[in-house]
């Protein structure tokens, strides 16, 4: 048996990141999902670009603050203790507006944990 106990506060920030991006799954050595920790100032999206997943699925729990999330059918507004959930295939981009008033601290969980990812173009 393995058990892992993490403090996102003790893992390095992720270099080239948009903003503060801690890995919490991989600290703790899971290899079936992902999980991180994202902390937004206004201004900032959490992902690197509007991004679409083939395999992946994604949940946002928004610990504090108000996530912004805009898919192709529209923009979603995402409250402190609720969660946004994106199935594959279904192109997404959360951010913090930059008219903010606060930052916004979000869990990220995707499953299974595989690089999936593929930029997605509104316009295509």
């Amino acid at each position: 048996m393995e058990y892992s106990v993490v403090d996102p506060d003790d893992l390095e920030r992720v270099d080239d990141r948009p903003c503060d991006l801690r890995r919490l799954g991989e600290a703790a050595g899971l290899d079936n999902v992902a999980i991180n920790r994202f902390d937004a100032e206004p201004g900032e999206q959490l992902p690197l670009a509007y991004h679409v997943h083939e395999t992946q699925e994604e949940a946002f729990l928004v610990l504090s603050g108000t996530l912004h999330v805009e898919t192709p059918e529209g923009a979603l507004v995402v409250t402190e203790g609720s969660m946004f959930a994106a199935q594959p295939e279904s192109p997404h981009r959360a951010y913090n507006p930059e008219d903010a008033d606060e930052s916004v601290s979000v869990l990220a969980i995707g499953a299974p944990s595989v690089d999936d990812v593929a930029p997605y173009e509104p316009d295509a």
